[in-house]
């Protein structure tokens, strides 16, 4: 699967795997694989002698399975085959199978459970009938046909063409013999047509061949990359979620394992100088903007414990920079966005220092390079989702002192007079008459609405429920709000279970014309949603700005910023608001 996902579907912004058909997928491709093993218990008792006999007759046994196979497995299983497609079998067995139109090599493992038992008693016989009709058989042949057999089953459902002449002339005998990924495709694409396992002659003899040709990709130059937007790694459950890992993963939330943070962090410290043998940087798959440019995600290979410690900045910035040297000479990029902690105030103040960098550096400075943080999209999100709550006349405000909370208080205090926020900080930053600061979390318990753009710890939250419910204290809050990246829950249901945490700052892209491809895998969320700060880059790269987007916000942009987004077909997440 993970070369399959690097070679075939990567690059391919057409060919993007959907998050249902992945879930479905993830629960069922090993369940075959298990049933098989067992079945091989009982044979093993009562027919010892089908796999322990003298290893002299091993060729004996392939040739003899080989021919069972051409003669007996493939006729029988294009009727079987059949047969599962009459509409009544269709509808109880092999219709989950067909859920799946866009192929991986796994997906040849996904069955309904019934249905594994009726490939068992197709398959079988390959082997059972050599056993039967000359007395012997031997582990070693039974084993390597099965593992042929999952890897040429797994051939035929690769998303990709294969146009040989060897497969395709009239007058090749593979056209007849041996099938191509194409084949099995067209009868996920007609479903009545190409039944065959492996040779195509059976459905050429019977009527039901069907030619089918995948279609050109009609892909941009690979070497096109006009934006970059630079990750970093956010922990050991970030890791799990790349498709390297496993395809299955890709749209995972960021889990943590019961280990400390410390050692985490460690653990991840480690993956990343390991890579770093062997690779620069993490490079995530391309996508389309707008029909004509190409983004793409490349992380630097810095773990948290870079980010935690001001010694380690330095060499964090000098990454970055590096980064933009060499896929502006690989690719002639321009166009660079800094994801959440590439742009810290206490890393590089909001990306100031990066765009500085970039203007003083001899290679680059002549280059046009442009830097983004996004920041702007993100406070349009971030103010747009707390207008949006219905009759909310006050909240609760943790992480407001930052430039994205400023920006929204600003915002809010200006255009919506009747509302007042509490924010939790010691250092007052904003003056307001409606604006006041706690110092006080248990004050958190007066708000419904609480909105979070701060990582607090846990452990702050669960006391303060904690001392809630032993105090039989009255609290009002229902909603937690979360922007922070990564969304790590919140335990609200052992003392609270009616409080509801929820991730906002991500949006929805509704126009695969605007944005096509897989732009939002390994980043803890659903299939076709974006962190804002992502999108913001990327409505730059499309409008072609040619200024820097570092440092404080302009209230006027961050408004302005929501109604290009509202243009490019992006929304808020809807969140129902009433209480459970």
């Amino acid at each position: 699967m993970t070369l399959h996902y690097i070679f075939c579907d990567k690059d391919n912004y057409n060919n993007k795997l959907e998050q249902t058909q992945l879930r479905r997928e993830r629960k069922d491709y090993l369940v075959g694989i298990i049933i098989h093993m067992w079945t091989q218990i009982p044979l093993q008792l009562i027919f010892p002698g089908m796999f322990f006999t003298s290893a002299s007759v091993i060729k004996a046994c392939a040739i003899n399975t080989l021919l069972s196979h051409i003669f007996l497995v493939e006729p029988l299983y294009y009727f079987a085959h059949r047969w599962l497609h009459v509409p009544k079998q269709m509808k109880a067995m092999h219709a989950h199978h067909h859920l799946s139109i866009n192929t991986l090599p796994s997906t040849s493992l996904v069955q309904n459970f019934f249905e594994h038992f009726i490939y068992i008693g197709t398959f079988g016989p390959a082997f059972l009938f050599p056993f039967f009709l000359g007395g012997y058989q031997h582990w070693v042949v039974i084993g390597a046909y099965l593992v042929l057999f999952d890897l040429i089953n797994a051939f035929g459902h690769m998303n990709i063409r294969i146009r040989s002449s060897l497969f395709t002339s009239k007058w090749s005998p593979l056209t007849y013999l041996f099938y191509t990924p194409e084949f099995h495709l067209g009868h996920h694409a007609y479903f009545r047509a190409n039944y065959a396992l492996f040779m195509p002659l059976w459905d050429l003899m019977l009527g039901s061949y069907r030619e089918y040709k995948k279609p050109d990709s009609n892909l941009l130059p690979a070497k096109q990359q006009d934006f970059v937007f630079i990750g970093h790694c956010g922990g050991l459950g970030h890791l799990l979620t790349c498709p390297e890992v496993s395809v299955y993963n890709v749209y995972d939330k960021w889990m943590r394992t019961t280990l400390p943070l410390s050692i985490e962090f460690l653990l991840v410290h480690l993956c990343n100088v390991v890579y770093g043998l062997f690779c620069k940087y993490y490079s995530v798959s391309r996508y389309l903007i707008n029909g004509s440019k190409i983004g793409r995600i490349i992380v630097i290979l810095k773990s948290p414990i870079d980010y935690i410690y001001p010694q380690r900045h330095k060499a964090v910035n000098d990454a970055i920079l590096r980064l933009i040297k060499d896929e502006n000479k690989r690719c002639g990029t321009r166009y660079f966005g800094l994801g959440n902690l590439n742009k810290m105030k206490k890393l590089n103040d909001g990306g100031v220092q990066i765009s500085e960098m970039v203007k003083a550096d001899p290679d680059l400075r002549d280059k046009k390079i442009r830097v983004w943080t996004g920041d702007h999209m993100t406070a349009a999100s971030i103010y747009n989702q707390i207008i949006d709550i219905p009759d909310c006349k006050e909240l609760f405000y943790i992480g407001a002192n930052g430039k994205i909370g400023t920006a929204v208080c600003d915002l809010i205090t200006k255009n919506h007079p009747d509302m007042k926020i509490c924010i939790f900080s010691k250092y007052e930053k904003m003056k307001h008459s409606r604006i006041r600061y706690t110092s006080d979390l248990n004050e958190i318990l007066r708000y419904k609405y609480v909105i979070v753009g701060k990582l607090l710890s846990g452990k702050r939250y669960s006391e303060t429920f904690r001392r809630a419910k032993e105090n039989a204290i009255t609290t009002n809050t229902r909603f937690l709000l979360d922007y922070t990246v990564p969304f790590l829950p919140i335990n609200t249901k052992t003392y609270f279970p009616e409080i509801q945490h929820i991730p906002i700052g991500l949006l929805k892209v509704n126009s695969s014309s605007f944005l096509r491809g897989h732009f939002d895998v390994c980043m803890s969320h659903d299939q076709d949603h974006i962190y804002p700060c992502h999108a913001g880059c990327v409505m730059y790269a499309n409008e072609g700005r040619e200024t820097d987007e570092t440092g404080d916000l302009d209230l006027k942009e961050v408004e302005e910023r929501w109604r290009k987004a509202v243009s490019y077909g992006f929304q808020n997440r809807i969140i129902d608001y009433r209480c459970k």
